[in-house]
């Protein structure tokens, strides 16, 4: 397949994905059960199956709202990194593979933000997925995947008993260690460093300018994990 095909292919696959995206970020802290099926998210409602057709404009049927801006955003981001993926990565395993996790972190980084929380059904799977490839590349890959996974679980474990220990309350929470392992399988020994540094760049300045502008005060939570999703997805992009 060309190379401009390529790109232009997974640019249409990626806002068809970020369409599910949508849809399972408004759905599954409700319903585990149907998370791809697209619901209204002001009122509730079953939306009509061309709802998962990527720039759908409609309105709900129920309460008349029309779409939230926050498919939009979706869908053009899953579209922007499902082309960069392939673009630099080229059409290869490891292209796919980076395209299948940057989508699976802005899965991820869209529940945090929106609801502020982070689900193992969305961490789990990404973790066998990430051993999967790395499976498939190299043994060398497969302990490289394993050991950066344990290496930030551990990390963050600790960052979590600290917290509890100097502050009396919890800093993050066990989702947070979780989406770590899930980093470090999905970049390895030699990428882990730089994607968990600039999550951690990004928390820091994201939240001071959210607290700045006066969204946010100290007290109010800030998600973290939708900032390490974002460090990531740009080092498995650049440095991968």
């Amino acid at each position: 397949m060309p190379f401009v095909l390529a790109v232009l292919v997974a640019g249409f696959i990626g806002a068809f994905a970020g369409s599910l995206i949508h849809a399972a970020a408004v759905r599954l802290p409700a319903d585990l059960t149907a998370i791809g099926v697209p619901i209204c998210p002001e009122c509730g409602a079953f939306e009509p199956a061309a709802a998962l057709i990527p720039g759908w404009s409609g309105t709900c049927v129920s309460c008349g709202a029309r779409q939230h801006r926050l498919r939009w955003a979706t869908e053009g981001a899953a579209a922007i990194l499902a082309m960069a993926s392939i673009a630099v990565h080229g059409l290869t395993l490891i292209g796919l593979a980076i395209a299948l996790f940057n989508l699976l972190l802005l899965l991820i980084l869209r529940i945090d933000w929106q609801h502020h929380l982070i689900f193992t059904a969305t961490i789990a799977p990404g973790i066998l997925l990430a051993l999967a490839f790395a499976v498939l590349r190299s043994p060398s890959a497969l302990i490289s995947a394993t050991i950066a996974g344990l290496a930030a679980g551990l990390l963050f474990a600790l960052f979590f008993a600290l917290a509890v220990f100097i502050y009396k309350q919890q800093a993050l929470g066990f989702g947070d260690i979780l989406l770590a392992i899930l980093i470090g399988t999905m970049t390895g020994v030699h990428s882990l460093i730089p994607a968990l540094l600039l999550g951690m760049f990004l928390a820091a300045a994201g939240g001071l300018l959210l607290i700045a502008i006066g969204v946010r005060t100290r007290r109010d939570y800030i998600p973290y994990g939708a900032y390490l999703c974002a460090g990531t997805m740009f080092v498995l992009i650049v440095l991968r």
